[in-house]
């Protein structure tokens, strides 16, 4: 969860249409390797060892006949957000919030028939109750709950601690935009993320939460997904001390340098997660490729037809410019300065008008896009060190997969990154997403075609902080801002607020980058490349 791309990104692109369909995008530069990675061995991740039971049942489900999403109005969602109806992939009623789960009309005995259509518990085998059901904080694209249940017959590898989603209550005024944002904006994500768990568990380079059943149904967009419960570590507990095998604790966004014991380990592990997946995905050892797009959606042949109206960017940078001048102390002393915020708005006012351009470059070479986790990043992981202290991973949160830009999706992974991180290893990080995607299957890739995309995604999501603003405001009020009651990141509503902490620092973090690795000159190199449209640019 978290994932600013998906659930959480404050501004949408205009109605998008099919790349093959725009004939104002220039054609694609002719495919070639500039800059290629010397072929040096890179050590894969470790092997996963998969339960046979785990291999049949994910075999099973792909030869299941399902129906494929259609989108959802308001009205439709209005009429039907209450009702308990078939899903779309097991064709039983589920029940949709924790009460229902716990109810006489579900409960364990549902919950037995449910396990044993997913093919995750023996048919010989059943749940004799449901206790402790307790609400999980934390993300911001569903809500979650854990519950622990009984079996007949305890045995390896079935956990007694399980994790519930389920969608935001649309009668909750708090919670109704993000119901009809996920609803209506956002599926067929939860969809893709019960089809990631229901078909993929087996195949994937490393371990996921074990999947015990998930299903939506499309008229009310319910859903309802439960997996083994990660049981991370106490916080408090020193690093040094965890056992072989304990998992860590749950690790947040834009605190690594108090949380992580040496953050660069664990973004090389990410990185070569993300490159084994995508490589895997080339090979055809993920699933069939043709098939698995009919299940993830191709995201990457979906260009908007513009970035922001024109008035609207207007007000939004003129907000940001304000805002950015209010956290001054953030940023190193002298960088809020005219001629700085000057190329700040020269840049994102590029970036804006040349969006799908900028977006389709990044399509044009399908050796660069794959089916990819949306949001490998800190929080949605899991990590523990073997007998050797070698660190290892799991991965969480699988809404929204699909069909992606690599280069774009490796900035989702380190877009909450320390600076000095990517000063110190942007160049080693890259260099080894390139080098574990060729030996994992995947095709060459030039590493500076990476690094510019990379960067494009990252001024990109810079552009959509700026609608966050007022959500910044209605967390911590305009005014303790402007009167500098915020002195720095560690204030006690940026630790407790983990979007308003992200969008501070993600405003933070992508500013700086525009002058430490002198993006504007990467605008200006996309405006020169053959059959680049000239356009008008706002005034800065």
């Amino acid at each position: 969860d978290g994932m600013l791309d998906q659930a959480d990104k404050p501004d949408q692109a205009q109605p998008a249409v099919v790349a093959e369909e725009d004939k104002t995008i220039p054609a694609p530069p002719e495919k070639k390797v500039l800059q290629s990675v010397p072929d040096v061995p890179v050590e894969p991740l470790a092997p996963r060892e998969v339960p046979e039971m785990m291999v049949e049942r994910c075999k099973k489900e792909w030869q299941r006949e399902t129906a494929s999403w259609q989108l959802v109005g308001m009205g439709e969602l209005a009429d039907n957000f209450k009702k308990e109806l078939p899903g779309m992939r097991y064709g039983i009623n589920f029940p949709h919030t924790p009460e229902l789960l716990e109810s006489s009309r579900y409960g364990a005995k549902w919950l037995t028939k449910a396990f044993h259509l997913a093919g995750t518990l023996p048919s010989d085998n059943a749940i004799k109750k449901i206790r402790k059901m307790r609400p999980v904080s934390g993300g911001g694209a569903c809500l979650k709950a854990s519950f622990e249940v009984e079996y007949e017959k305890d045995a390896p590898g079935l956990h007694k601690k399980l994790f519930f989603k389920y969608p935001f209550d649309y009668e909750n005024p708090k919670q109704r935009n993000d119901r009809m944002n996920s609803s209506i904006n956002l599926q067929p994500g939860d969809l893709a993320e019960n089809d990631a768990y229901r078909l993929l568990e087996a195949t994937l380079p490393f371990p996921m939460p074990k999947y015990y059943f998930g299903d939506i149904n499309n008229q009310s967009t319910n859903f309802i997904l439960i997996t083994e419960c990660i049981p991370f570590g106490d916080k408090k507990k020193n690093i040094a001390d965890f056992k072989p095998g304990e998992v860590e604790p749950a690790y947040d966004k834009f605190l690594d340098d108090e949380q992580l014991s040496s953050p660069i380990e664990y973004y090389r592990l990410m990185t070569q997660a993300n490159a084994t997946m995508a490589g895997w995905y080339k090979t055809g050892r993920l699933g069939d490729k043709e098939k698995m797009l009919q299940f993830f959606f191709d995201q990457t042949k979906m260009i908007p037809q513009s970035g922001l109206p024109e008035a609207e960017f207007k007000s939004k940078v003129n907000m940001g410019e304000e805002f950015l001048k209010n956290i001054a102390h953030f940023f190193p002393s002298g960088f809020i300065s005219g001629a700085n915020l000057k190329e700040w708005r020269r840049v994102l006012g590029i970036v804006n008008a040349y969006k799908p351009e900028i977006m389709s470059l990044a399509a044009s070479n399908d050796d660069y896009t794959a089916v990819a986790h949306g949001n490998l990043n800190v929080d949605n992981t899991w990590w523990w060190r073997d007998e050797q202290k070698k660190l290892h991973v799991g991965v969480l949160d699988w809404g929204g997969l699909g069909k992606v830009c690599l280069p774009q999706k490796l900035w989702w992974s380190y877009y909450s990154a320390e600076l000095h991180l990517l000063e110190d290893h942007l160049d080693e990080l890259l260099q080894l997403f390139v080098a574990t995607y060729r030996q994992e299957g995947g095709p060459s890739l030039d590493v500076e075609v990476v690094r510019r995309d990379f960067m494009f995604a990252a001024l990109d999501q810079l552009v959509g902080l700026l609608g966050a603003i007022p959500a910044i405001y209605r967390v911590i009020p305009k005014k303790a801002w402007t009167g500098g009651e915020v002195k720095d990141r560690n204030d006690q509503r940026l630790r407790d607020s983990f979007l308003t902490r992200m969008y501070v620092m993600g405003l933070v973090l992508v500013t700086r980058m525009i002058f430490r690795f002198d993006l504007g000159r990467l605008c200006d190199d996309l405006m020169r490349m053959p059959g680049m449209p000239q356009k008008t640019l706002p005034p800065v």
